[in-house]
């Protein structure tokens, strides 16, 4: 059920949202980002993921993100920790806060992945090879933590 975006708006100024964010990881150990298209976090590279729905786990909810927003399937996803994310949404005038679960999924990729119309473009790249790019400090923060939950 899609509640109005006016009472949306107002939710997401008076309490954090429930969300899931995706470390997801291919045979290789390459890492894969999404670069956003809308707010917050636009033109930023982030890691899939998104809102909770009603009555879903929050493993739920990142293998259904995983589908929605990349086009991949997988059957298991394991939490590496919680956080607050607060983000300035310029277009909105105000900070979205999520309290987001972080799950790394490992993948067998063998086909391309699909995006869907909030992302601009993807890229699978190792953890070292995104510390070269300018990354929001909870992506960062997640790459370490995928790290230190392997090693």
């Amino acid at each position: 059920m899609r509640i109005p975006e006016e009472l949306y708006q107002q939710f997401r100024r008076c309490m954090p949202l429930a969300c899931v964010d995706l470390i997801v990881v291919d045979r290789g150990f390459r890492v894969l980002l999404l670069l956003r298209k809308n707010h917050p976090a636009s033109a930023e590279w982030w890691f899939p993921g998104g809102r909770v729905l009603y009555l879903e786990t929050r493993r739920q909810a990142a293998l259904r993100k995983l589908r929605e927003e990349c086009g991949i399937h997988a059957s298991s996803a394991d939490e590496i920790g919680t956080y607050d994310v607060m983000l300035d949404d310029p277009e909105k005038d105000f900070t979205n806060h999520g309290v987001t679960t972080l799950f790394v999924i490992r993948a067998d990729v063998t086909a391309d992945t699909t995006l869907d119309a909030q992302s601009a473009a993807y890229a699978w790249r190792t953890p070292e090879r995104w510390r070269q790019e300018s990354l929001h400090d909870f992506v960062l923060a997640g790459l370490s933590r995928l790290e230190a939950s392997l090693g």
